[in-house]
This record gives structure tokens, sequence and C-alpha cells, in this order.
């Protein structure tokens, strides 16, 4: 049995738009000069009380800022002007592992339970993970406690388990908790960043990825899935 773990922002979902449409919105509320989309999209994969304190300073009222993000989430995902979108081919990627009896797939995200929920009901995908791991649930990236109990809800070893990430801190938190880390390059870090993090492997499209983890899956496994 094989565990595929994979992030959720830049790399199974496009939420750029989503990102840099709330942080204008929060930080205009605020009183904040908006940070440059190159500063919002670099820390993503932090958790938001820390991205805050970067992007506003240490001054800036964080926990009420945090509260504002969950305010106003909603509302943005309800406009497909800002919603996240599914990236070509991740659908696809998602339904064909979770039809293996070889394989189980979670997610470990530094969204908090309630947001991102709505969004894998959304895109019908709930029905695919065995695990969700959130940052109300355990501390975020890059401590490995999400995939520690990803690894224990699925009932998996490390060895046995692939985390799937856009970001420096996906792959350091795979380090971290001794599980492979292979990175996604249409994310948010460039993919020197995602090595020099620990990746193991950094692919370059959705079929390429599907390459990699299929490839992953012991020989005897994937007999036994032979028509």
């Amino acid at each position: 049995m094989k565990l595929m773990i994979f992030d959720f922002d830049g790399t199974l979902v496009d939420s750029r738009k989503l990102i840099i449409e709330s942080h204008r919105v929060i930080f205009g509320e605020y009183g904040f000069s908006r940070p440059s989309e190159e500063e919002s999209l670099s820390l993503i994969g932090m958790p938001l009380e820390l991205v805050l304190w970067q992007l506003a300073g240490p001054d800036a009222p964080v926990k009420e800022m945090v509260a504002a993000y969950q305010r106003v989430l909603p509302r943005l995902r309800a406009d497909a002007a800002f919603a996240e979108v599914p990236f070509g081919g991740a659908a696809d990627l998602l339904a064909a592992l979770a039809e293996r009896k070889d394989v189980r797939i979670g997610i470990a995200t530094g969204h908090v339970s309630h947001a991102i929920a709505p969004a894998l009901e959304r895109f019908g995908w709930q029905r695919f993970f065995c695990t969700v791991q959130t940052a109300d649930k355990a501390p975020s990236r890059p401590h490995p406690g999400m995939v520690l109990q990803a690894l224990g809800e699925a009932g998996i070893n490390a060895e046995d388990a692939i985390m799937i990430g856009d970001t420096a801190f996906d792959m350091e938190m795979a380090c971290a908790a001794d599980v492979r880390g292979v990175a996604v390059s249409w994310g948010y870090h460039r993919s020197d960043r995602l090595r020099d993090a620990g990746a193991s492997r950094v692919v370059d499209d959705m079929g390429e990825l599907r390459d990699c983890l299929f490839e992953a899956i012991p020989p005897s496994s994937r007999a036994l899935q032979a028509p």
C-alpha cells in the first residue's frame, strides 16, 4: 500500500487570484499597503499568522486579520473571478489513484478544516481522500505533524508515502517526517528552491507527475491491478 499526500494550493488548484484578492481586501480593510504579488506568493505554504506577520509587520493585529480572512474567503470563493480552479489533469489523476486498491491518497494543507471542506465539496473531491490534514489539526509546515498524522490515520509507514507539493515548506515537511518529497514546478516556488528544500524530484506537468507516482508503486502491486 502506498500513501500519496497532496498539498492543495499551487499543487492541485490554481489559487493565485484568490490569494492576491484576499490580501488586497484585508490589507486595505486594516489600512496597510497591499503587498506585491511576488511577496504574497513567495510565502504561500506558511501559516497565515506568519505570512501576515512578515507582510504587515509585527505590530499588525494578526489575530483580527486572520479572523477577517475566514470571513472574506467564502465570499471570494463564491465569485468565479477569484475562486480556485483545478489545474488541468488534477481531477483525472486523483480519480485514477482513488480507483487503485494499492494506493491511498490524502491532503496536507495550510488551510483550516472549515476552509478546505467547501472547496473539496465544490470539486467533488472529498470522496478521494482517506485523510485530510489541516493547520487547525497539527502544526503547519514545515513541522512534520500533518504528515505524521496522515500516516497514522492511513496506517502507512513513512517509507511507503510520498508528499507532493509546490513549495519549499512542503518539501521541508516531507524531509522532517522521513517521507519522500516530489515537487511540482507549476506552483509558487522555483524549481531550484524546491530542490534545495529536499525534493527528490521536480516534475513540470501533470502527466509527468502521474508517471512519477505510478512508477513509485511496486511492480507486484501494479500487476494486481492489470485487467
